[in-house]
């Protein structure tokens, strides 16, 4: 899985026990190994820069990134001495527009086939896209497979996206940047992130510069819908960059900002949906920004005031390692031909089968 935030590739060696029997089910399932491999400089700027670049240096960087994650998971399966039955590849996302029907996720999959010997299954989510879906968040069925125990789902990594458990169906959707605005922020005081939130805490609300941010017209619209990342470079990065005013302020509101828009999604899941009011929800926060706890605080509060919320950020392996179990799990129901895309998520127009198998 390769994220938002450029941080690296992370890998995760899953082990799937299905039930015996006529329908698809699962009766154990574990992590076993998992590690995050921090990109190279040149591939973090290539990929950085690739949105903007001409035809041929996408073409190449879609078949040369396969080959790099390709020996990356390669020295992973020697290291870890393991023989997979499949490899699932995300790819990293270059253009995410649903709405003109079409997402790209480069890292050619015949690439990282041959350096591997092994099935690979990447494309995840084109079919759905295709059937008229956003193609995203595609935590959802990670959500309702792997961790039905909770009643929302939370992954904090340059996007942030929500998942709800709901009697009949599950519904999920991305809220708003996260970690892309704090980064961003925290490398204009030569650090990669800010540690712990220790800037932000020390930071004041800039009231005019969220008001800006949170009248984004995406952030007013209704769900099934989903985020580009130029969408937030275009939209979001400007507004907290250029703004004149010390960076902790800046960052203190970016996570008012997340918090702001994180509890405003939940109240319009609670109003959409119908959801009792009085009882106490279980959350599962997963991502890089569970491990901010300034942010975690901005938001448990913000939400506290929609919905009585238990919030679970526990599990380290879970946290890091959510998206790529994720992307194990789709492989498996791919081979299984199970559908691995919810409509009731994205809008398409029926459960989809994603995922292309090379090899």
């Amino acid at each position: 899985m390769s994220g938002s935030s450029l941080d690296g590739l992370d890998i995760a060696h899953c082990k799937f026990e299905l039930e015996d029997v006529s329908t698809f089910g699962i009766a154990n399932w574990e992590l076993l190994q998992a590690q995050t491999i921090p990109y190279s400089e040149d591939w973090q700027k290539r990929l950085a820069e690739l949105p903007h670049q001409d035809a041929r240096t996408f073409a190449a960087a879609h078949v040369q990134y396969g080959h790099y994650i390709g020996g990356l998971v390669q020295s992973f399966i020697k290291k870890q001495n393991i023989s997979p039955d499949c490899i699932a590849s995300h790819g990293h996302t270059i253009f995410h527009h649903p709405e003109e029907r079409f997402t790209t996720q480069i890292g050619d999959g015949t690439a990282i086939a041959v350096h591997n010997n092994c099935k690979v299954i990447s494309d995840f989510r084109a079919m759905d896209v295709a059937l008229g879906g956003q193609g995203a968040p595609l935590a959802a069925i990670a959500d309702k497979w792997l961790f039905s125990d909770y009643d929302f789902m939370l992954n904090i990594g340059g996007i942030i996206n929500i998942t709800a458990q709901l009697p009949n169906k599950y519904v999920a959707f991305d809220i708003t940047a996260a970690n892309q605005i704090l980064n961003a922020l925290a490398q204009q005081l030569q650090l990669p992130y800010d540690e712990d939130g220790q800037i932000a805490a020390k930071g004041n609300i800039i009231s005019d510069l969220l008001a800006s941010v949170n009248q984004l017209p995406y952030l007013q619209s209704s769900y099934p819908k989903s985020l580009d990342n130029g969408w937030v470079r275009t939209n979001v990065l400007p507004l907290f960059l250029d703004y004149k005013a010390s960076i902790s302020d800046r960052l203190r509101t970016a996570c008012e900002h997340i918090a702001q828009q994180t509890a405003l999604s939940l109240q319009q899941i609670v109003q959409s949906e119908q959801l009792e009011s009085s009882r106490t929800y279980q959350l599962l926060a997963t991502g890089g920004g569970a491990f901010n706890p300034f942010l975690m605080d901005c938001i448990e509060q913000a939400c506290q005031a929609i919905l009585p919320l238990e919030i679970d950020r526990s599990r380290k392996d879970l946290i890091e390692f959510k998206e790529a179990i994720l992307m194990a799990l789709m492989a498996v129901m791919r081979l299984e031909h199970v559908p691995n895309c919810l409509a009731s998520v994205t809008g398409a127009s029926r459960d989809a089968l994603g995922g292309t198998i090379h090899g």
